[in-house]
């Protein structure tokens, strides 16, 4: 069940940011704390935030710390070519953290010589400044996009101040190209009851996520494609309890992670093979949780038989953990082609995930790790049917996944504090719905999703994640292109959670573009609704963004 969401697509959405147009896919569920992603959680299909794997030009950039920072390492809009979401067992050949999913962004790669400028401002004092250069030369194209935002917030102790940057080369060699990927996101922000109880107003956060990778593809003849990759991923966190006063409490984070890996394909008479291996470092230094490294050693194999209406692809994963154990997930998918325009497909398998640092060894007033955990571990099996024509598109799934040892943080009996355990059991059980309609040139796009949990060892009033989900989930989205110069679109989302706290939010945008010019309009929550995603924090009402870029050349 893959999902592609290409530039212009986001580009006709008219998202300001990646957390918008995510947010729109049945299955996925993002819960923010405050406007413009400022601090979200993503879930997939009711998995946790530690169960979803992020991956930028295919290198996993997970955080042994906590799933918490893994939207740190978002890319800006403006720099992504595509966005390709992989949900259910088919994760299993990534290992650790596709639990649930995963979700790959490619970056986009300069072809032509660009530099444009963009400013935006908007309701609590929102402003935005981004550039973004490209050169282009006979052997080699460079791509550079910096941006830095800040607000002074929607309510009290909610202002923050983020940059983000990132640096794409590609060298032309005898063999095959090397591209070299850098980013860097600096967020900073007052958290208003993000994480401890909702009564406490001065919480305050800074976070760092870097990434430095390095990547080619080697073809040995036209069939065998070997693709190389080593790459440094680095995350900091820096959490004050009392803004004003940080003696009173602070925790500050620093993960590293330094890896490679190499996947190589292999087209024959007998199908195509799929192979992968990686190793990497993993370490953590903090004043909470302590100083832990670990190695891991991963590695897939999957085969695909296919003849002209059906393919089956049998694999596994198997995964080493220097501090954990080792473990060994098969799996394997099917697909039918109907017709030219209509499929079928199926895949059942194995997923885990170990428990992260924060699992482990967090401790504070309110919340308490615990280093006896168990991985979770979960059998997802899904049935899919696709059909595309040249104006409409609809995708029907139904999925269901059987997780045990699923890690949640309960109050114990004669604790007041959180404290991280194994649950027996969670059996997810839901389906999607996704259909596309192009009218003239308008479309009309509607998403719906349905989750059902099933819980065994846990009630609902003594857990803090794992009955939270989205039971329901509809989206519906208008596009209007009103001349070749002028687009609007009107959306309308509504949630359900398993616990029957409902909301629904309406939004709209304008965009006019225009030779070198281009206006962007957006109007969010233009009902007023009242609503919180996550630990009770309400969201912003009513506000507008206006955006200008203006490109030079």
């Amino acid at each position: 069940s893959v999902v592609t969401i290409t530039a212009e697509e986001i580009i006709e959405s008219g998202a300001t940011t990646l957390i918008d147009v995510l947010d729109n896919v049945p299955g996925i569920d993002l819960r923010s704390r405050g406007a413009q992603d400022v601090q979200s959680d993503i879930y997939i299909r009711g998995g946790g935030f530690d169960q979803v794997l992020l991956l930028v030009d295919g290198i996993k950039v997970d955080n042994p710390q906590t799933g918490h920072h893994t939207l740190n390492s978002l890319i800006p809009i403006e720099m992504i070519a595509r966005v390709e979401i992989l949900k259910g067992a088919a994760g299993r050949v990534y290992g650790q953290n596709a639990f649930s999913g995963a979700i790959n962004i490619v970056t986009k790669k300069p072809s032509t010589e660009d530099l444009k400028i963009t400013f935006s401002g908007g309701s609590f004092v929102y402003q935005k400044a981004a550039l973004y250069v490209t050169d282009q030369r006979e052997l080699s194209s460079h791509a550079f996009y910096a941006e830095t935002i800040s607000s002074d917030g929607y309510r009290y102790n909610t202002d923050y101040n983020n940059q983000n940057y990132l640096w794409k080369s590609s060298w032309e060699t005898n063999l095959e190209p090397i591209e070299l990927l850098a980013s860097f996101n600096n967020r900073r922000f007052g958290a208003n009851g993000f994480y401890a109880n909702p009564e406490n107003t001065d919480q305050y956060e800074a976070t760092q996520s870097s990434l430095l990778g390095v990547s080619t593809s080697i073809y040995r003849n036209p069939s065998l494609r070997i693709q190389p990759k080593i790459y440094w991923k680095r995350g900091q966190d820096e959490y004050i309890f009392i803004r004003s006063n940080p003696s009173v409490y602070r925790n500050l984070h620093i993960t590293n992670k330094l890896g490679g890996e190499v996947n190589t394909t292999w087209e024959h008479k007998l199908g195509a093979t799929g192979i992968g291996f990686e190793l990497a470092r993993i370490s953590i230094q903090s004043n909470n949780l302590g100083e832990h490294t670990r190695t891991l050693v991963h590695g897939y194999f999957e085969h695909r038989f296919e003849n002209n209406r059906w393919d089956i692809t049998p694999g596994f994963s198997i995964s080493h953990y220097s501090d954990q154990d080792t473990f060994f997930y098969p799996g394997i998918d099917f697909g039918f082609q109907i017709s030219d325009n209509s499929r079928l497909f199926f895949n059942s398998g194995y997923t885990y995930r170990i428990p992260t640092y924060t699992d482990l060894y967090y401790s504070d007033s309110s919340t308490l790790g615990n280093e006896f955990l168990l991985p979770e571990k979960a059998l997802s099996t899904e049935l899919g049917f696709r059909h595309r024509q040249s104006n409409w598109k609809l995708s029907l799934t139904l999925f269901q996944r059987d997780a045990k040892n699923y890690i949640d943080y309960v109050v114990l009996e004669g604790d007041e504090r959180w404290q991280a355990t194994n649950i027996d059991q969670i059996l997810s059980q839901g389906g999607e719905l996704d259909i596309v309609i192009n009218i003239s040139s308008n479309k009309f796009a509607m998403g719906y999703a349905y989750l059902k949990d099933d819980v065994d060892g846990v009630s609902t009033a003594l857990s803090r994640y794992a009955i939270n989900s989205r039971k329901h989930h509809l989206f519906t989205r208008w596009t209007l292109k009103w001349s070749p110069y002028v687009t609007s679109s009107l959306s309308y989302r509504y949630s359900e959670q398993d616990s029957g706290y409902h909301y629904d939010v309406v939004d709209a945008n304008i965009a006019f573009a225009k030779g070198r010019i281009k206006l962007l309009l957006s109007a969010h929550n233009i009902l007023n609704a009242e609503y919180t995603e996550q630990n009770l924090v309400p969201m912003p009402k009513g506000h507008a963004l206006l955006s200008l870029q203006y490109q030079l050349y």
